[in-house]
């Protein structure tokens, strides 16, 4: 039996720290967003709002982009949350179902667990 990790949380936490750094900055792109959408209204001159409707159109998809990545990010990170306590928590698990099973082949038949043979194959 190994004591051995196969996922290591402690690197999952700092690549979501990562994700939190980059969402900063993403959420500084979605702000500078809108402030370029709400800057559209002064560009109607004498009465003119085609150029106004024109700045809109260009910015209608594109302003929503970052909150678009936003989204995509945080949804991973969530998965990635999720699937690392599932590994880790089935690591656990079968760390101990190996050492209860190992006891319990000791206790009933007499049978040691490999490393008390010289660690090889059997």
């Amino acid at each position: 039996m190994t004591d051995s990790w196969s996922v290591d949380p402690d690197r999952v936490i700092g690549v979501l720290a990562g994700v939190d750094d980059e969402g900063v900055e993403l959420a500084e792109a979605a702000a500078a967003m809108d402030r370029l959408a709400a800057s559209g209204a002064t560009l109607s001159v004498d009465g003119r709002t085609t150029l106004s409707q024109a700045w809109e159109a260009f910015l209608d998809e594109r302003r929503l982009v970052p909150g678009k990545l936003m989204h995509t990010l945080a949804m991973s990170a969530q998965a990635l949350t999720e699937a690392t306590t599932a590994v880790v928590a089935g690591d656990a698990r079968m760390m101990s179902d190996g050492r209860d099973a190992e006891a319990r082949a000791l206790d009933e038949w007499g049978i040691d667990s490999p490393n008390a043979y010289g660690g090889g194959m059997l």
